[in-house]
């Protein structure tokens, strides 16, 4: 487990350095067309000086997921499959950000990347279910019964938990290293919980992502050399959802996430809000930019975020109770 996680944070770590040379002197980046990363006005003008920074840091990080896949299999003869299902979200997201660096337009419309995000999370939820990887059975923290669902419930709840998981790490990916943190600390409590419960493949497979989230922060934490894009942030969202589901936790998913699952509901709450009175909630949304508009510098934000989700990680392993 250590071998994987330091040579992960190796490969990533060095590999983002060169990645990020590359992007400046190719001909995938044009430099005027590497300016304009940052596409609402609203957040061009609060990150004025963060206009030049580059984009698409997550594709580092599926590639040495990838990588670690092979040596893990060489080295135990055991295929990591989850590892396949993470990437999808992570070739998703990297279709989005070259679309919006090409400026084709502004990247995949809400819906079809709605669309793309149900998609693959329906082929985990089946891949999961129908290879007797998982139980369909809920847990709830602090209480020691379980809920037996129908599979077909099972399925959907699980899906719509991945599709909600990705899609609010996607929107909280929007200050220097706040995404990275947070996935971070919850890989950590996955990577606990795998490790007691003795599921070496969720284990192995968390303890490379962090490698690749410390790796990549080097460079994403404040003031940020690059992006992890949306390429980054439905890796990690995809990633920690279907861990949680295979550790058979996923209820756990509401505390350890709760700071993501708080910036996609003001996001929520400011549209419904314009839409049905015309008027916002928010300064901005989501609450990351909101708090900034309040004078909240950058990383006041971040730390403070990073803290809550340290927080409800530790209340979370607490209410694993006899799990």
């Amino acid at each position: 487990m250590v071998f994987y996680f330091i040579i992960s944070l190796l490969f990533t770590t060095i590999g983002m350095k060169y990645f990020i040379v590359l992007l400046r002197h190719s001909k995938f980046l044009k430099r005027e067309e590497a300016v304009d990363t940052i596409k609402k006005s609203c957040i061009k003008e609060l990150h004025k000086n963060k206009q030049n920074t580059l984009t698409m840091g997550g594709v580092v990080m599926s590639c040495v997921l990838f990588i670690m896949s092979i040596v893990y299999y060489l080295m135990n003869k055991e295929i990591l499959s989850i590892n396949l299902l993470i990437m999808l979200y992570g070739v998703l997201g990297f279709i989005d950000d070259y679309i919006k660096v090409k400026k084709v337009k502004d990247g995949v419309t809400a819906r079809l990347k709605l669309v793309g995000i149900t998609l693959i999370s329906t082929i985990a939820v089946i891949y999961l279910v129908y290879s007797n990887e998982i139980i369909t059975t809920i847990a709830i923290p602090f209480i020691n019964n379980n809920f037996k669902l129908h599979i077909i419930v099972y399925s959907v709840v699980m899906i719509l938990l991945l599709v909600v998981t990705t899609n609010s790490v996607n929107i909280t990916d929007g200050l220097d290293g706040l995404a990275l943190g947070i996935a971070s600390i919850i890989l950590i409590f996955i990577s606990v919980v795998a490790w007691k419960t003795g599921k070496n493949d969720v284990l192995y497979s968390a303890t490379i992502i962090l490698g690749t989230c410390l790796g990549t922060l080097i460079y994403n934490k404040h003031p940020a050399k690059i992006f992890i894009g949306d390429t980054g942030a439905l890796f990690l969202g995809g990633a920690i959802a279907i861990f949680m589901i295979k550790l058979n936790i996923p209820v756990w998913s509401v505390l350890v996430l709760s700071v993501c699952l708080w910036e996609m509901l003001t996001v929520i709450i400011q549209l419904s809000s314009i839409k049905l009175t015309g008027k916002k909630v928010f300064k901005i949304a989501p609450y990351h930019h909101h708090l900034e508009k309040c004078g909240w510098k950058e990383t006041k934000i971040v730390y403070t975020f990073w803290l809550i989700t340290g927080v409800f990680c530790i209340i979370s392993y607490i209410g694993l109770g006899g799990i």
